[in-house]
């Protein structure tokens, strides 16, 4: 136990020095396994190997790549658009608008910021325009932009089965479902809310869209729904692996922008550089972590841990309470990828022990990364709205996103206590 003390020490220590998340993980796995023996030095060569050429994580940058063509074709703005159009004469209008948008292009983006951040440039300024309360209207924004890591394709879940040796496919079906529940969830309190305090969501008094509206409604709605369709579709008809149907998300959303007349040799320049940023950024973290992995498991640390939970006289339930606390703490200050990865493999194996599935604790675990993008300090999507919006205090579009923490909070517990609401679909 003392050298699984000096190992969480060690990375705490380097993470407050301001090291990076990848460069401490990695460094901490070379150091310790070393440090147990040299001849298990050469088992770090393979584990990289094995994780750069993991079939599972090509769909990281591929999807990432197809989130930024459909961003910079301008493919998602114009889609929330046509939301807009429809949806701004109903109770809570563009607010319905805000929360739909984000979780359908969140499909696309696999990414929390990338979706807040697109959404709110095409929202904030209509709904200034009409007179919304503005700290409602941020908070459904970065709290729609949550579902980006949930709703399938979702990079965390594809990162998270990539640790564990889960099937992707069966993943991104078991969110489906929590996903879709949570979109309902935040409309529901929009509309409770717009019908309780309609001055909070003004309705119009004559159209935004007078003339050809279905038309134009059919023209900006279709692009961004066939590319869904065909990744969800091939991922769960099993037409395709996770991979193949990035690949293919990829090529459909250059058909798309070129028959939309926005693709270019400029954009598509500036969406492969993006996402070899991004990707680069991402896939390094999970290198730097199965080191640290292979670390662990070298010393055994990883059963000392299930161990040492099995004695203890609680049920499961708590056990499982216990753990979803320190997540919710640690989602206050850690990002959810570096999160993600410096935990799951220790605790999977607790989880496992525990009599849980690992599919299912996989959409429970990014659904709790979800809460941490939207509570201070570290929230990102709070910060992501607050340099789209400008003048609004961050106080407001934090206060304004409690209420939707809770309800993200709330089915936290409904997955607790009917878990088949994620493990239904897959296993049907």
């Amino acid at each position: 136990m003392t050298e699984l003390l000096l190992m969480g020490l060690s990375v705490i220590v380097m993470l407050l020095a301001g090291f990076p998340i990848a460069l401490v993980l990695g460094l901490t796995g070379i150091f310790w396994t070393w440090a147990y023996s040299p001849a298990y030095l050469p088992g770090l060569a393979h584990t990289v190997y094995n994780t750069v050429s993991s079939e599972t994580l090509i769909a990281i940058p591929l999807f990432i790549l197809m989130g930024q063509i459909v961003q910079k074709a301008r493919i998602a703005e114009r889609f929330y658009e046509a939301l807009a159009r429809m949806l701004v004469r109903l109770p809570g209008g563009l607010l319905h608008a805000n929360v739909l948008a984000c979780g359908i292009f969140s499909a696309v983006s696999g990414s929390s910021i990338a979706t807040a951040s697109t959404i709110a440039t095409a929202a904030i300024p209509s709904q200034r325009r009409f007179g919304y309360d503005l700290r409602l209207s941020t908070g459904s924004l970065a709290a729609g932009g949550t579902l980006g890591i949930l709703i399938p394709p979702s990079i965390p879940l594809i990162v998270y089965c990539s640790l564990v040796e889960e099937s992707v496919g069966l993943t991104f079906i078991a969110a489906l479902v929590p996903a879709l529940m949570l979109l309902a969830m935040f409309h529901g309190y929009i509309l409770v809310r717009a019908v309780a305090n309609p001055s909070c969501a003004p309705v119009p008094e004559k159209s935004v869209d007078d003339d050809g509206r279905m038309a134009r409604f059919v023209r900006d709605v279709l692009p961004l729904t066939v590319i869904i369709l065909v990744i969800l579709g091939t991922i769960y008809s099993g037409l395709m692996t996770a991979s193949e149907a990035a690949a293919g998300g990829v090529a459909i959303s250059v058909i798309v922008a070129a028959i939309a007349r926005t693709l270019s040799r400029e954009l598509l320049f500036r969406a492969i550089v993006e996402s070899a940023r991004l990707s680069a950024m991402i896939l390094f973290v999970v290198t730097g972590a199965q080191l640290f992995s292979y670390a662990v498991y070298t010393w055994g640390f990883n059963q000392i841990i299930v161990e040492q939970v099995g004695t203890l006289p609680w049920p499961p339930v708590a056990i499982l309470g216990v753990l979803i606390l320190i997540y919710l703490v640690l989602g206050m200050f850690v990002d959810a990828i570096s999160l993600l990865l410096m935990t799951v493999p220790v605790v999977h194996p607790v989880i496992t022990m525990l009599g849980y599935d690992p599919i299912w604790f996989g959409v429970l675990l990014v659904l709790l990364l979800e809460i941490g993008l939207v509570t201070p300090p570290v929230g990102m999507n709070l910060f992501t709205i607050k340099a789209v919006a400008g003048e609004i205090p961050l106080k407001d579009i934090t206060l304004g996103s409690l209420p939707f923490v809770l309800l993200l909070l709330a089915g936290v517990v409904l997955l607790i206590v009917f878990p088949k609401i994620a493990l239904w679909l897959p296993f049907s």
